[in-house]
């Protein structure tokens, strides 16, 4: 029979509760063997007290023999030997109910009981109680006379109190029984999980040795790659600077030479002919372009070093735009283009560069002038919430989209045949989008081909806040660093040496 507890574990401890039970009652069940004989010779050296002599001496011959036989059928079929132990029990507490009327042979009767709820399980053990306390009124009836039989009430009390008791009994064992197995079970569970996370953060570590190892390697290939970088960009600036210095010297001389000769040409006591100060013309105007190229590279280099310093203070928009119109309009006249200024009558002063963001805008302008031919160019500003924004529209040729992110790359135009005809190095967009960068603004464009292009700047009215929530949230005033007393568990292997080429 299955406990209702030994229900709610699994089929496995299920069958190894039942195993258990049965191997302490077969444990048991040597004490009881030896107990039924002992009752056996008792009944044999007491049987004189029977009305008959033979009855106790067959009692006595029944309760020795049948524990042998119980024994010999316990290593083949336990329950056959417990069922003809009980059997041989229920007869000689009848044969003793029947054959000594009056005594408290009727307690006997609950004995058979008792082995069978504790030996057997506690259905058996009802069973036998069952059919104990029929066969009592079946006895009273057959045998009216007798005293035994006719007080079958007060054994049937006896037998269903044994039986109870008997069932008691056996619920610690059973519990005990089955709290172990249930704890066992558990217990395998839990320690298959563990090996199963043990075998998982095993995996983990050797996982994070392995990173840790490869971070330790990378580490010392970027440091090494910065260190070249930072030799790279040490160079680059030095390379300017000389490139700057040794041709500036000269150009310097070209251009002062060439224009104190235009400027004053009887100070060479002789009228020159024209097609010499044509050519000096020429001298001039391109010494000049070649100074303002290395001003552009030089501003580039300072902008990448992060070393380009504004004097930034309160500038009207419209005077910046005002002095660029006034700057490029004899290149719009000398082209027949028209050049329209509309500025918004409400702008506050913007805190700017103001050199740095006239150039922008010169350089817009003259981009515009340079590459429209017809219409002409219309520059705009006006306030958008906490910016400024300007926006210049030619009636040019256009940009096609594929173009758009390549035309403020340094050095970047569209074709070869823009710089042969409009002239120029493709730095100035993107010296420009830099400085209204380092404005914390905006540059960009809108345009389609054959109707023109708008160009676009964002400059803030107000410099922006400065910023601690991207430092001070890595940060804590709480925070104290400790030194760390021993080495990375993880072992680390030597990383190989590279070869930089810059």
């Amino acid at each position: 029979m299955v406990s209702p507890k030994a229900t709610r574990m699994l089929p496995s401890a299920v069958v190894k509760y039942h195993l258990t039970l049965r191997q302490l009652q077969e444990e048991s069940i040597s004490p009881l063997i030896i107990i039924s004989c002992a009752a056996g010779l008792i009944a044999v050296f007491l049987s004189h007290l029977f009305p008959q002599t033979w009855q106790g001496a067959l009692l006595g011959l029944t309760l020795m023999l049948t524990p042998l036989l119980t024994w010999a059928l316990r290593e083949h079929s336990y329950l056959a030997g417990i069922w003809l132990l009980f059997a041989s029990w229920l007869g000689c507490a009848l044969a003793m109910a029947l054959w000594l009327p009056g005594t408290a042979a009727t307690g006997l009767l609950a004995l058979p009981v008792a082995l069978a709820a504790l030996f057997i399980d506690v259905r058996a053990g009802f069973l036998a109680g069952l059919g104990a306390s029929l066969l009592l009124p079946a006895m009273a009836y057959a045998f009216p006379n007798n005293a035994t039989a006719r007080n079958w009430g007060v054994a049937w009390a006896i037998i269903w109190g044994i039986f109870l008791l008997a069932w008691l009994s056996s619920r610690p064992t059973q519990t005990a029984i089955h709290w172990s197995w249930e704890s066992y079970d558990q217990a395998r569970k839990q320690l298959e999980l563990a090996r199963e996370r043990q075998v998982e953060l095993s995996q983990i570590t050797q996982d994070l040795a392995r990173d840790n190892e490869q971070m330790a390697r990378l580490n010392q290939l970027l440091g090494a790659a910065r260190r070249a970088a930072e030799v790279a960009e040490r160079s680059k600036a030095e390379f300017a600077a000389n490139v700057s210095h040794e041709l500036r010297t000269p150009l310097n001389m070209i251009i002062g030479f060439s224009e104190m000769i235009l400027q004053a040409p009887h100070t060479y006591s002789s009228n020159l002919p024209p097609a010499l100060l044509a050519d000096l013309e020429v001298i001039h105007r391109n010494s000049q372009h070649l100074s303002s190229l290395i001003d552009d590279v030089l501003d580039l280099s300072r902008i990448e070093a992060g070393q380009m310093a504004l004097a930034r203070e309160r500038v009207t928009i419209s005077e910046i735009i005002e002095a660029a119109r006034v700057a490029v309009q004899p290149l719009f006249k000398s082209k027949g283009l028209y050049l329209q200024a509309e500025v918004d009558g409400d702008l506050p002063p913007v805190f700017c560069d103001r050199t740095r963001i006239r150039e922008v805008v010169l350089n817009l302008l003259s981009n515009a002038g340079r590459f429209t031919e017809q219409g002409g160019v219309h520059i705009h500003a006006w306030r958008d919430r906490n910016e400024i924004l300007i926006s210049v529209a030619d009636t040019g040729p256009g940009i096609a989209p594929a173009d758009k992110d390549r035309i403020f790359q340094p050095f970047e135009q569209l074709d070869s045949s823009i710089r042969r005809r409009y002239g120029g190095s493709g730095l100035g967009l993107a010296i420009s989008k830099s400085f209204v960068e380092l404005h914390g603004g905006r540059m960009w464009l809108t345009s389609q081909v054959g109707q023109g292009t708008t160009f676009f700047l964002s400059l803030p009215i107000d410099p922006p806040a400065a910023s601690e929530a991207d430092v001070a949230r890595w940060l804590s005033a709480d925070w104290e660093y400790q030194q760390r007393t021993h080495r990375s568990a993880p072992p680390t292997s030597p990383p190989q040496p590279r070869l930089v080429v810059v």
